[in-house]
């Protein structure tokens, strides 16, 4: 019986152990791809641009079926086919939350086959052309029936070089008599006509002209011909954006605008430059009444690349100039409604009709360089309800307010570059230098000369990665003296950019000289040319026209799964629970409420800060300095009620509705030194979350010890201040429930990467052996 009893267990045993280890040779997970494998993973056939630096002649690419589009960074911008967008291609991330894309793809509710959301006008089709040899735009032919301005629209007043320019002159009103296509004539969309004209290597327009009924005679009696060209696309809501030069001479209109319907149906949005004149007028039509706005540009010139851009929803009109945001109005409730889509996009240098233009003046020109053309997302490819309701301000909060990460950012820059990960920035084009002379945050950042459109930063990696193996790319930025900087940043992988973004779209206002931003960019918002590229090696900084923009610096550049989340037991509670704990307020001056239950949290009373420079609330640790190796940062919880006549300033009279622009809060949070006396450099409240503090809501930031400028070693902290540096007014009040210093939650352990820790799990080899060794001991333990 014993002997049985022997057998069975002996059975058992290696039963179990050898069906453990058929479960692990199931289960063990591949190691990571070498730089090869990577490299292989690569769709086989793409269309993507090439980086062409100023140094280097173009390359065509001979690798299999691939095929580049050479582009010289010297001369041009990107020119980009039109973009189609389609859902992502879902890609195992390397890193990710409890809330990040599964590798699998995720089951929705069956859309049906039938349904086309670009058939309802709701989103369209991304554009982002150069204008330098050729595009989908067609110029446009005056008629007898069809003659909208005191000049003539002629095709050969449109033409294609180092861009494309519209002229105004007093000759040359032909154009085939208006009958068929001027210029380049029955050339087909897309297709480019060699001219012979070469002296400037100036290309007539290649496109159909836009003709109506009837032919032109003798100019139909006006003096002066003109020029407007059309993009062949219909468009929708999104963001439409145009680098141009408008024409200098006195009395001429250069006009940027969208249009659609006719007669009392038309409606546009626009912007209108009229020539010799620091005015920049913008606004829109609705059935045709006009809304105009008009702004005075100091220290620009128009006849200048510019950047011109407006926002376009079914609710909120916002103008840009050079990224700085002109006006926005809600035309929600206010009497003249948004135009309704699809619209055309139209360039025209005319004549100012009520005013006469010398002939001395003429010809006069104006110059286009780039257009492009963001749509909103399709329903179709949304991740979420929250992204049908679009727009660049929201990438900075979602940032903050979304589920936090235990998973620790991956340094680019922080001091010196991460040399040891293979990051490198030599193949940058222009003045680099790695400094702390100038505007410096914590130790040493990286100044930059963007002097013209071929200089850009470019941070690249020997070996690829997948483009979603992160969430949000992220650094500081100075604008340094200058400031106004308009800046594109490119995915690049090999020597192609494959995405790109406009810096603007999540700095609200822009980049003011001398301050430093929190530039936070989610990948997602990148659209990648073509979709089926799933790698990257680096990404590029770069002008978005060819102007002088100066030096611009850079700090803490990493790559981040969101805010870190900070550990709930062990803080250092300052003040929380509607009580002071380890806060001394003695130190804080006038307007300062810390018993405050006008706006409470949870039921508790909370600190009230009265916003004006008068006062300042502060609030010194009781139990001495903290070092920063103690915790790793701070936890704000704030609520921000703004006073209307602060942030709509010189616009009390309008409604809510027609309010143009809103004021950013300029409140500042600053660390005090171990001795309780001093101020480490302040982090301002605004320009850490893209230029404008949302209000009327709580927000809870966890801001590490980096972003606080205290990251450097041996640094003791002996309170926190917060106030404000603008004087005359009071901006708002804001609320605190809780300041407390903090540790991160542990950082994540990926159990499928080896690389870090000892395989635990057995081989067959392995597994076979412990087997007969453990049965060996049984049996022995047993006689």
């Amino acid at each position: 019986m014993i002997k049985k009893l022997k057998l069975v267990l002996l059975l058992i045993i290696v039963i179990l152990f050898l069906s453990n280890d058929l479960v692990n040779c199931k289960t063990t997970p591949k190691s990571k791809l070498d730089e090869s494998s990577i490299e292989d993973t690569m769709a086989p056939e793409t269309v993507s641009e090439e980086i062409v630096t100023e140094t280097t002649k173009p390359i065509t690419t001979t690798e299999s079926t691939t095929t580049t589009t050479p582009i010289s960074t010297k001369t041009s911008p990107i020119t980009k086919a039109p973009i189609t967008k389609k859902p992502k291609t879902p890609v195992d991330p390397r890193l990710g939350d409890s809330d990040q894309e599964s590798s699998t793809t995720i089951s929705k509710k069956p859309i049906d086959p039938k349904f086309d959301p670009k058939s309802l006008f709701l989103c369209g089709t991304d554009i982002e052309e150069d204008l330098s040899e050729g595009s989908n735009f067609n110029a446009a032919t005056s008629t007898a029936h069809d003659d909208p301005y005191q000049c003539y629209l002629s095709p050969k007043n449109v033409k294609y070089g180092k861009a494309m320019t519209l002229t105004l002159e007093s000759k040359s009103c032909g154009g085939g008599g208006g009958g068929g296509g001027g210029g380049g004539g029955g050339g087909s969309n897309g297709d480019k006509v060699q001219s012979e004209e070469s002296d400037n290597d100036i290309k007539p327009a290649s496109k159909k002209s836009i003709v109506s009924v009837g032919g032109s005679t003798s100019c139909l009696d006006h003096k002066i011909s003109c020029a407007e060209v059309e993009h062949s696309d219909k468009m929708t809501y999104g963001v439409y954006s145009v680098v141009m030069a408008a024409s200098p001479a006195s009395n001429t209109v250069t006009k940027i605008y969208a249009s659609t319907g006719g007669k009392g149906q038309y409606s546009d949005i626009y912007f209108k430059v009229e020539g010799n004149t620091t005015v920049l007028k913008y606004g829109y039509t609705s059935y045709g009444k006009v809304t105009e706005f008009k702004n005075t540009i100091s220290g620009s010139s128009f006849s200048i690349a510019n950047n011109y851009t407006f926002y376009y929803s079914q609710d909120t009109l916002i103008w840009y100039f050079n990224t700085r945001q002109q006006g926005e109005i809600n035309t929600k409730y206010a009497g003249p409604k948004s135009p309704p889509p699809p619209l055309r996009f139209r360039i025209s240098l005319t004549n100012n009709e009520n005013k006469q233009i010398k002939d001395t003046l003429l010809p006069t020109t104006a110059s286009v360089k780039t257009f492009t053309y963001t749509s909103v997302k399709c329903p179709s490819d949304s991740e979420s309800d929250d992204e049908n309701n679009w727009g660049p301000q929201k990438a900075s909060y979602k940032y903050f307010s979304s589920n936090c990460t235990t998973y620790r950012p991956y340094w680019i820059f922080n001091d010196t570059l991460n040399e040891e990960e293979g990051w490198t920035t030599q193949l940058s084009n222009g003045t680099l230098r790695v400094q702390n002379t100038y505007f410096q945050r914590i130790g040493d950042n990286i100044a930059f000369g963007f002097n013209e459109y071929a200089k850009n930063l470019r941070f690249s990696n020997r070996i690829a990665f997948p483009i979603k193996r992160h969430k949000y790319l992220m650094f500081w930025m100075n604008g340094g003296f200058k400031g106004s900087q308009s800046l594109a940043i490119y995915l690049t992988y090999k020597k192609s950019k494959i995405g790109s973004v406009n810096l603007g779209d999540f700095v609200i206002g822009g980049i003011q000289k001398e301050h430093w931003y929190k530039v936070i960019i989610p990948m997602k918002s990148f659209q990648i040319s073509p979709p089926t590229i799933t790698l990257m090696d680096g990404f590029m900084i770069q002008p978005t026209y060819d102007g002088y923009m100066d030096m611009a610096y850079f700090d803490d550049v990493m790559f981040s799964n969101g805010s870190i989340c900070m550990e709930p037991l062990g803080q250092m509670d300052v003040f929380k629970n509607g009580k002071l704990e380890n806060g001394d307020p003695s130190q804080s001056i006038a307007n300062v409420n810390f018993d405050s239950v006008a706006m409470k949290y949870k039921g508790k009373a909370t600190i009230e800060y009265q916003i004006e420079n008068v006062n300042r609330l502060q609030l010194n640790f009781m139990n001495g300095s903290v070092g920063i190796d103690e915790y790793d940062g701070m936890i704000f919880n704030m609520f921000y009620y703004p006073d209307n006549a602060y942030i709509y300033q010189g616009q009390e009279d309008l409604e809510a509705s027609q309010h143009t622009y809103q004021r950013p809060l300029d409140c500042k949070i600053c660390l005090l030194n171990e001795a309780g006396t001093g101020e480490f450099p302040c982090l301002s409240l605004s320009e850490y979350v893209g230029g404008i503090f949302p209000s009327n809501k709580w927000i809870q930031l966890s801001i590490p010890w980096n972003d606080l400028a205290v990251d450097f070693y041996g640094a003791r902290i002996g309170g926190v201040v917060i106030k404000t540096d603008l004087g005359g007014i009071h901006q708002g009040t804001l609320y605190i429930s809780q300041i407390s210093a903090a540790k991160y939650k542990p950082p994540h352990v990926d159990e499928n990467d080896s690389s870090n820790s000892f395989k635990l799990l057995p081989t067959t080899i392995t597994s076979h052996f412990i087997s007969i060794l453990l049965i060996f001991f049984f049996i022995n333990f047993l006689n």
